[in-house]
């Protein structure tokens, strides 16, 4: 019996070491300058052990715009004009990155490679090529409007990182130092095993004549799109040939998905399983269970694809904490059942004012690496870990950050916001909000079928209702098909965050005290200000069009009513809107004294969009702050 036994736990071992070994690449992305900094060796080698014991086999560093200016003592080179760090600073950044990449190797970690943008130089560099590099000056009108400008204004002032972007891969000057630099980098580092990059906006190849010719207005108009895909796979060829020139062993060569088209990858004249190409899951940024379908279209294509994934710092709903075992599970599971090459999990990064001993962090982290490797993570597993910390209040911590993404993930449902190929697709959290965040591109048609999963959209169900079926004919269709109304979703997410605060509030009666629970408190008031703001959008979007307008900003720019539908709902767009405006300036108001792990805002909130919208009614709207008596209220109870 007892052999039996044995034999049944030898194959059950056998098959979860089996299942772990699906992914041919685990990645997780890390930062930069804490693998060249002598003072971090310890902290770097305690996030390596942690990055091991949760099953990775590859750490991506970065992220780097041009990688060599750290590496190559340019003084003993070719180049001493490129020089941007003194000799030592350059040898004791190659001694700390060295070590720290042998340490990774001897944990068990099979690859390290650097994660770097194109095309870039050193500051110093362009300077001195001006002749060559920028003649007549004419590229730096484009420079000072175009994508980075503000990184080429940063340059100017000597500011890190120091690099110019738009760099052509045509001119001999760039390309040569480029690919002269990265060979001397790779020969400075033999423990790096490759590159991991982005060829995105700041690599697009320029028609020079347009440049020349440049009237200061649509600085993309100067694009060369054909010339840029041919210079993209001269690039990867030349990364690709460099590698094996300079690597006897396996290597690593991926490439980001920004604006790399099926088409173009085709034409490489490596193997295309050499090739991981890194795509963003369901853009990269929010709580959604279903990856992409141009990730299978490339995965079909004989590609190698690994899917970039952020989860506790999603963009959206973040800052604000959820957590959400469901979401990861299937998350993983459909990756696994895709029979994708990898995955690159960026929660070990640590970003804004959030610590490394972030709790709800490392419960994510543990969630994933177990769901990866086709181990569900178990409410009970959740349960456990935050029982530890939180005592009596973890149930319903657990729950509050539950309905947290229940809230969340249904309002991306509805949203898809399709912004280009795969870069995007995030509604943006806390960002501004435009009505065509709820159409699905024109030119993309049926590829946002993934986001919707089992919700009608905005526009399906205004176009059924203005068909003639009744709200109840509407919600009929909509529940044969195993999907709900426009109209669930606003309840759900009411419910949800309601929910959210209401149990946090219980945890935190009930659990010992501590600074996280204190923030997950203000954060459950966040998501709920942030989720009435949703709400009244999406009831505003759906009243303004079953009114007979058509305006959204961008697909359509249409300002008039275009037909009487009988339904004459202006008065409540406008009271949507006005409630809109409130939650938002509410849930500002609460960041700045009280978001956890970021308390700013990268946009501005003018209200613009909503004024537009009111304006093709020939109404307004109010954008007078109304929020104090809330806000004192919620700063009372969070006190």
């Amino acid at each position: 019996m007892r052999k039996q036994l044995f034999t049944l736990f030898l194959l059950l071992c056998l098959c979860a070491m089996a299942q772990g070994q699906d992914l041919r690449y685990r990645i997780v992305a890390v930062g930069t300058s804490q693998w060249m900094d002598p003072k971090q060796e310890e902290a770097v080698h305690a996030t390596i052990d942690k990055i091991a014991a949760d099953g990775y086999n590859v750490i991506s560093t970065g992220s780097f715009y041009f990688m060599p200016q750290y590496f190559v003592d340019y003084y003993k080179s070719p180049y001493p004009e490129a020089q941007l760090y003194t000799s030592d600073k350059i040898k004791k950044n190659i001694e700390v990155f060295r070590r720290n990449l042998q340490y990774a190797k001897q944990k068990g970690i099979k690859y390290v490679v650097t994660r770097s943008n194109s095309h870039y130089v050193t500051y110093p560099y362009w300077m001195a090529h001006q002749m060559e590099l920028n003649p007549r000056g004419m590229y730096t009108p484009i420079l000072e409007v175009a994508h980075q400008n503000d990184m080429f204004e940063k340059a100017k002032k000597g500011k890190s990182p120091n690099c110019v972007p738009h760099q052509q891969w045509t001119n001999p000057c760039f390309k040569d130092f480029f690919l002269w630099s990265t060979r001397q980098a790779l020969r400075n580092i033999p423990e790096l095993d490759g590159f991991l990059n982005a060829y995105a906006e700041a690599a697009w190849t320029f028609n020079e004549d347009k440049v020349a010719t440049w009237d200061g207005k649509k600085w993309r108009d100067c694009v060369n799109y054909e010339r840029t895909d041919s210079c993209f796979v001269d690039y990867l060829n030349c990364l690709y040939k460099m590698l094996h020139e300079e690597r006897t062993g396996p290597t690593f060569l991926g490439i980001r998905d920004w604006y790399v088209k099926p088409s173009v990858l085709a034409s490489l004249a490596m193997p295309k399983d050499s090739l991981q190409i890194s795509v963003k899951y369901a853009g990269f940024d929010q709580p959604l269970v279903n990856f992409p379908p141009w990730a299978l279209d490339l995965h079909d294509m004989g590609l190698g694809v690994s899917l970039d994934i952020h989860v506790f710092d999603a963009e959206y709903p973040s800052p604000v904490y959820w957590y959400n075992n469901r979401v990861v599970n299937e998350m993983c599971a459909n990756i696994r059942a895709a029979g994708f090459e990898g995955v690159t999990n960026q929660d070990y990064i640590i970003r804004g004012e959030d610590k490394e001993d972030n709790p709800i962090r490392r419960l994510t982290q543990i969630t994933f690496s177990s769901a990866i490797a086709g181990v569900p993570f178990t409410d009970a597993q959740a349960l456990g870990y935050l029982e530890k910390i939180y005592k009596k209040g973890a149930p319903h911590m657990l729950a509050s950050l539950k309905a947290v993404s229940d809230a969340n993930e249904t309002l991306i449902k509805i949203m898809p916001a399709w912004f280009w190929r795969g870069d995007g697709l995030s509604v943006g959290g806390t960002q501004p909000f435009n009505f065509w965040y709820f159409f699905d591109n024109p030119e993309a048609p049926d590829r946002m079928g993934f986001v919707r999963q089992d919700v009608m959209g905005i526009p399906e169900y205004v176009g059924l209702r203005l068909s003639g079926k009744s709200d109840k004919e509407v919600s009929a269709i909509a529940h044969s098909g195993g999907r709900i109304t426009p109209d669930e979703v606003v309840a759900i997410m009411d419910k949800a965050s309601a929910d959210a605060v209401k149990e946090i509030e219980t945890a935190r009666k009930l659990a010992p005290s501590s600074p996280k629970i204190k923030e997950m408190h203000a954060s459950a008031y966040i998501n709920r200000a942030l989720t009435l703001r949703n709400i009244n959008f999406i009831k505003a979007a759906k009243y303004y069009y079953l009114s007979g307008y058509v305006y959204n900003g961008k697909f359509e720019r249409n300002k008039k009513r275009v037909s009487d539908t009988g339904m004459h709902y202006e008065n409540e767009v406008v009271s949507c809107l006005n409630e809109y405006i409130q939650q938002d300036l509410l849930m500002r108001r609460l960041m700045k004294d009280y978001a956890p792990r970021r308390r700013t805002l990268r946009h501005a909130n003018t209200y613009e969009h909503e004024s537009k919208v009111a304006a093709t009614m020939k109404l307004s709207v109010d954008k007078t702050d109304r929020t104090e008596a809330e806000f004192e209220r919620i700063r009372k109870i969070l006190k």
